[in-house]
């Protein structure tokens, strides 16, 4: 018993001691934090210095980030640090990625001019090239306006006002020009080229200047459809031909270029009758058929107007295929009229017969009923805007390097007037060839 109260005691002993000891280490703690304070209260006795006051030259407490266009995404450590310094040396860093949420706004460039320079003040050319007018505009407001912008110039002529307008059109920044309504027009516009890409709307009659590096050429010629209509006829077999034509100038040149394009591909000429389209002329050309050279002939070409061609059709053997060019036909006549021109084969542009094709559909009509001739151009004017905007799209826009343009590959467009591609400097205008059934024009063959 008096073990266990003897070890009792001896614990007790020692904890007491280690508290002792604790407590020294407590007041010693206290005595320095007391000492601490006194200290710092006789440092607060002295006189403050005065703030220091900002020179003209230190940084704002706020940086405004440097404008986004000098900053790179590949220097962030250049960024962090230098967004968010105040007065204290301390810097608080920005994420990098936070620098770019505003973009720098790229300046948008004002639509660069392409010119349009038609005969529109003329008494003889005025509502023809107003027909221009309207479907390049109209198709440069569909396409293309945010880029190059369509500007219409006046001339008086096809001449010396043209050439005027030409050169003004350089002096006004244009990087490309349209214009040229006629043959005489596109031989001026030949003559005016230089680096700039230039569109005729016609095929200028000097020739030799027309290979130019940045002019082209394009044209509603019915020679060429009249080298169409060959083309398709000789593809069909045939080798031997009749030609019926009229004694108007129009319809010997297209006579003329058919014959040339149909000997080149190795057709024959069986015989040529000429019609006035005087119900007196229809037994001329049905007795001047029943020859035995005419007998030959396996197919039959039609050169004259609507007119004229209804009444030469029902002179011709029955069975015999024929072939005209758009001379012939009315695109907006009934059924009635054309029946006398039925089975008859021509080429036409789609503006007409696939008016429910995309690239026709997109393009409004015009505002009012034109006459046939004159809706053409409007379909060219829209085809005219599509070249050129091509042609500028793809090219250089300053000085000599635009001399390169005719030698770059330029992609078929399925256009209003045919199916364009470019042979060296002339835009050419393939077709789809139509037949008369029933009166009604149905597509036999579709443009290559």
């Amino acid at each position: 018993m008096v073990v266990i109260q003897e070890s009792i005691r001896g614990v007790v002993a020692t904890a007491t001691l280690a508290v002792r000891v604790r407590c020294a280490n407590v007041a010693g703690i206290v005595a320095g934090i007391v000492l601490a304070v006194a200290a710092t209260q006789a440092v607060s006795q002295e006189k403050p210095l005065p703030p220091k006051q900002p020179t003209e030259n230190a940084a704002p407490l706020i940086v405004a980030p440097a404008p986004p266009a000098i900053l790179s995404a590949s220097s962030p450590d250049k960024v962090a640090g230098k967004v968010g310094r105040g007065l204290s040396d301390k810097v608080v860093e920005k994420p990098a990625d936070k620098v770019d949420e505003k973009p720098a706004e790229k300046p948008v460039e004002p639509p660069k001019l392409i010119a349009l320079i038609l005969p529109l003040s003329s008494k003889a050319l005025g509502r023809a090239a107003e027909a221009a007018r309207a479907g390049f505009v109209v198709a440069a407001e569909l396409g293309g306006k945010a880029q190059f912008e369509a500007r219409v110039y006046l001339a008086d002529d096809e001449d010396a006002s043209l050439a005027t307008l030409y050169r003004k059109a350089i002096a006004d920044g244009a990087v490309a020009v349209v214009a040229g309504l006629t043959r005489d027009g596109a031989t001026v516009v030949a003559r005016e080229s230089g680096y700039l890409p230039t569109l005729a709307l016609n095929t200028p009659i000097d020739l030799g200047r027309a290979d130019a590096n940045n002019l082209f050429h394009i044209s509603l010629s019915l020679d060429w459809d009249a080298r169409l209509a060959a083309r398709a006829a000789s593809e069909e077999g045939f080798r031997s031909v009749a030609v019926v034509h009229s004694n108007a100038t129009l319809a010997r040149r297209i006579q003329d270029a058919f014959e040339k394009e149909w000997l080149k591909l190795g057709g024959t000429v069986a015989t040529r009758i000429a019609f006035s389209g005087d119900l007196n002329d229809g037994p001329k050309v049905k007795a001047a058929m029943e020859k035995p050279d005419a007998a030959k002939a396996d197919v039959a070409f039609i050169a004259a107007d609507m007119q004229v061609a209804r009444f030469a059709r029902p002179y011709l053997p029955q069975g015999l295929p024929v072939f005209a060019t758009a001379q012939s036909f009315d695109p907006r006549a009934g059924a009635v009229e054309n029946l006398d021109l039925d089975s008859v084969k021509y080429p036409e542009i789609p503006w007409f017969v696939e008016r429910d094709h995309t690239a026709v559909m997109a393009y409004a009509r015009p505002p009012q009923l034109l006459p046939a001739e004159y809706e053409r151009l409007y379909a060219l004017g829209i085809d005219a805007w599509r070249i050129m905007f091509a042609l500028v799209s793809r090219a250089p826009q300053t000085g000599a390097e635009t001399q390169s343009n005719a030698k770059q590959p330029f992609a078929p467009i399925d256009g209003v007037t045919g199916r364009i591609s470019l042979d060296g400097n002339q835009f050419l205008r393939a077709l789809p060839v139509v037949e008369m059934r029933d009166g009604k024009p149905q597509i036999t063959k579709s443009a290559d």
